[in-house]
C-alpha cells in the first residue's frame, strides 16, 4: 500500500523565515504565483501562507492575479472551445462582473484566500482583473482600463512605475507571470482581438465590447532563461518546491527588448 504519512509540515513562522531568507523585504510590491501543492503540507493552508505574506510586508503590499476566463468572447475560448451556436447564448446569459462574487479560475488557493479578505481590494474588469492587499492596494487597483487591461493604465504599469516591484513564483514557471504580459501590451508585438464581458451599471447587465492584444505567455519560459543567465533571478527554496523571484521593472524591460525581435 502507499504510504500517505506526512513527513513534513510548515508553520506560519517557518514560512516566514524562508520568505525572508528569499529576500523579501517588508516594502515590496509583490506579485505572487503559487501552486500550493507543490510547497507541501503548511499548517493551516492557504490561509497560513497568506498571513505569513502579510506579516513579512508590513509596508508592502500583495498582489495576484484574480481573472475570469469565462467572462470573455466565447469565439475566443480554446480550453475547451465552445460550439459557435452557443456563442450569443453566453453573452445573453453571462452574469454581470462582481468584484466580489463572480467566479475566477485557475488563480489556486491562495489567491482566493487573498481574495475573501476584508482589506483586500480589487480591480474592475470582467477578465483581467488582480487583488491587492496592504499599503499601496487601493492605489494599485484603481482605474483598470476595459480596453488593452494589461497595458496602459492597468494594475501592472502601476507596479512597473515602482522600483520596488517584484514577482514570486513558488512552484510554477515563468509562463504563469501575468505581469510579463504588460511587456506584451507595451512592445504590440501580438494581434489585437476583439474581446468582452459582460459587466453591470445602475443594476443592469450588459456585454460590453473591448480591444485586447492576442497574448501568449509560451515565450516567458525562454524569458525566464535568459533572465537566470543574465544573474536577474534569485532562486531559493519554500517547502518542497524552488521559488524564483525577480524584480518586475527589470524583468519587463528586458522583455520588450525580446520581443522587438520575435
Amino acid at each position: 500500500m502507499k504510504d500517505n504519512t506526512l513527513h513534513t509540515a510548515l508553520s506560519k513562522k517557518e514560512l516566514e523565515n524562508q520568505l525572508v531568507h528569499l529576500g523579501i523585504t517588508p516594502d515590496m510590491i509583490l506579485e505572487v504565483h503559487c501552486s500550493l501543492r507543490s510547497v507541501g503540507f503548511i499548517i493551516g493552508g492557504a490561509g497560513t501562507f497568506v498571513d505569513a505574506l502579510l506579516e513579512v510586508l508590513p509596508q508592502g503590499t500583495v498582489v495576484m492575479a484574480c481573472q475570469n476566463v469565462d467572462n470573455s468572447e466565447p469565439l475566443n475560448w480554446v480550453n475547451p472551445p465552445i460550439d459557435l451556436s452557443l456563442a450569443d447564448k453566453v453573452r445573453e446569459n453571462m452574469p454581470g462582473y462582481d468584484i466580489y462574487h463572480s467566479d475566477v479560475h485557475f488563480m489556486g488557493a491562495l489567491a482566493l484566500n487573498l481574495r475573501s479578505r476584508k482589506q483586500t481590494c480589487r480591480s474592475y474588469h470582467p477578465s483581467c482583473a488582480f487583488i491587492a492587499n496592504g499599503k499601496d492596494a487601493r492605489e494599485l487597483m484603481g482605474g483598470q482600463p476595459l480596453n488593452f487591461p494589461l497595458g496602459h493604465g492597468s494594475p501592472l504599469e502601476k507596479m512597473y512605475n515602482r522600483d520596488n516591484s517584484w514577482i514570486m513564483l513558488v512552484g510554477v514557471d515563468y509562463n504563469t507571470a501575468t505581469g510579463l504580459h504588460y511587456a506584451e501590451s507595451i512592445s504590440q508585438c501580438r494581434p489585437i482581438v476583439l474581446q468582452g464581458g459582460a459587466v453591470t451599471s445602475n443594476g443592469k447587465t450588459q456585454w460590453k465590447k473591448y480591444l485586447d492584444y492576442d497574448l501568449d505567455s509560451s515565450d516567458f519560459v525562454e524569458l525566464g532563461k535568459i533572465m537566470e543567465k543574465k544573474k536577474m533571478v534569485r532562486i531559493g527554496k519554500i517547502g518542497n518546491c524552488q521559488v524564483k523571484l525577480f524584480n518586475f521593472r527589470q524583468a519587463t524591460d528586458l522583455a520588450i527588448e525580446y520581443f522587438k525581435n520575435i
